[in-house]
């Protein structure tokens, strides 16, 4: 567990520093609340900063303790979101914490908070759970899995050599994501307030972009914000869902990998198309069009109209480019762009091998053929995909959501998007599901957050655990059965 723990220990530090500096910023609108967060991230930084110098990561950890440690690493961070939201009274029921936090950390624009009636403290702690979460996301993406197991095999996709430039080693990774990551965001927030945004508005529109999270500081998304900001949105959507890779090539100057990348070919493809099917629509302009393109394949969640009333044709645009996501090394989420390219690629395959047994045909990315084996692995993945968004739509069926409602948001939760079709609505606000609702929402966007591999992974490791506690409870009862017969023959031979 050392490797979980270093990863949670590091989690906090930053987590805890982020907190303290939105109870900060806070002081002079909420004080209550300023001062309640700034103690919460001094006490949790001073902590994990204390245990930072006795915890140190093992060198070569197995994959079951890194999927096990992805697992208890989202798990405690919304745990400790929630704690911070009802201990703080900004929410004052556990469970509408539990869901709150759930959304932040999973980069999910779903909430239950009025932006209208919160203070400023909140706001910020709210947009850096989702910056946080975001960051988390794309370390485990681009650092853990291809440099720490050394093999992206287990998400059924390499990065090949461009995920060794950006990170050929764990340190080097770390230190390169933090730079782009934090640098991307600083652009991004810097760009709104040129636009005229208030600096906290600015600042939480600007993490909500960065991290894909979808936050803002009004309760109708950016639809009350102007043209200008919404271009940058647009702009800093597109980088976002393009996946850390992408910035790594703009910063460094590199255009040669950007137009040999099939994968940002398929996504600005499919971007294209997805615009274009829904303007043809009647009352849907190029420029709305365009955005919430933008915003269900990057997985955001921005939204600048009640989308919702646009016709089936286009909303089932938008349910599609939800499902696909973004690029690998993204903080978004979906099934991954390159993952739908390849599974196309198979299928296609499959189909022409019907015609002509014996033809040798290769399912190639960037020019790269790819074994049986990782196609094998992309069949599953969907196949667990498929199964799980269905399963969530039972649970919100279950609990008493519409039949539309509940696939628009199985989808919608699971691909980190939150805004949907039916009682959740188009910026995301989830009044209009009960307790029970919200809360089967909170599986799917944290298996949505893990990813499938560490969420099975985890799944599969809980079951040995219940496994073997079964085995060793048995083993007690038949021990305990056996003594009690050995003692009452014992009692009998005297008597």
């Amino acid at each position: 567990m050392s490797w979980a723990l270093a990863s949670l220990v590091d989690a906090g530090l930053v987590l805890g520093v982020a907190t303290m500096l939105c109870g900060l910023a806070g002081i002079g609108d909420d004080n209550a609340d300023a001062l309640a967060f700034g103690v919460v991230g001094a006490v949790c930084a001073a902590v994990a900063a204390i245990a930072r110098r006795r915890v140190a990561p093992p060198e070569r950890p197995t994959a079951g303790r890194v999927f096990a440690g992805i697992g208890l690493l989202w798990t405690v961070l919304v745990l400790f979101g929630a704690a911070v939201y009802a201990g703080t009274g900004s929410l004052g029921r556990f469970d509408d914490a539990l869901v709150e936090s759930a959304a932040g950390f999973t980069t999910t624009a779903a909430t239950l908070l009025d932006a209208a009636e919160a203070s400023r403290t909140v706001l910020l702690f709210r947009a850096a759970t989702s910056w946080v979460g975001g960051l988390i996301a794309v370390l485990i993406a681009v650092v853990t899995l291809p440099v720490v197991l050394r093999s992206t095999a287990l998400i059924g996709y390499t990065t090949g050599r461009r995920g060794m430039d950006l990170a050929p080693n764990a340190s080097v990774g770390i230190r390169r994501v933090l730079i782009l990551y934090s640098g991307f965001t600083a652009a991004c927030v810097a760009a709104f307030l040129l636009c005229g945004l208030a600096p906290t508005e600015a600042l939480v529109v600007g993490l909500g972009t960065a991290s894909t999270g979808g936050f803002t500081g009004r309760v109708d998304s950016l639809a009350g914000y102007g043209t200008g900001t919404q271009v940058v949105a647009a702009v800093g959507m597109l980088l976002a869902g393009a996946g850390i890779f992408v910035i790594w090539w703009i910063a460094r100057g590199r255009l040669r990998p950007l137009w040999r990348s099939q994968e940002l070919r398929t996504f600005v493809l499919l971007l294209a198309v997805a615009t274009a099917a829904m303007a043809v629509h009647r009352g849907v302009g190029w420029g709305e069009a365009g955005f919430m393109a933008l915003s269900m394949m990057s997985t955001t969640g921005f939204a600048v109209a009640d989308w919702t009333t646009w016709g089936t044709s286009a909303t089932v645009v938008m349910l599609v480019a939800a499902g696909i996501g973004t690029m690998m090394g993204s903080p978004g989420g979906g099934m991954k762009v390159m993952r739908a390219r390849l599974l196309m690629g198979s299928a296609g395959g499959e189909l022409r091998r019907q015609l002509d047994p014996y033809a040798l045909i290769l399912v190639r990315r960037d020019g790269e053929a790819l074994s049986q084996r990782t196609l094998d692995r992309l069949g599953g993945h969907q196949i667990a995909f498929v199964v799980l968004v269905g399963s969530g739509a039972l649970l919100l069926g279950i609990s008493g959501v519409s039949l539309l409602g509940s696939v628009w948001g199985s989808v919608s939760a699971f691909s980190t998007v939150g805004p949907a079709m039916g009682e959740v609505g188009a910026y995301g606000r989830l009044e209009g599901l009960d307790w029970s609702g919200r809360l089967a929402l909170v599986p799917l966007m944290m298996g949505g957050r893990m990813t499938i591999p560490p969420l099975l992974a985890g799944v599969g490791l809980v079951l040995r655990w219940y496994r073997a506690a079964v085995r060793e409870s048995r083993f007690r009862a038949r021990l305990a059965i056996r003594r009690y017969q050995t003692r009452s023959e014992s009692g009998n031979g005297d008597a």
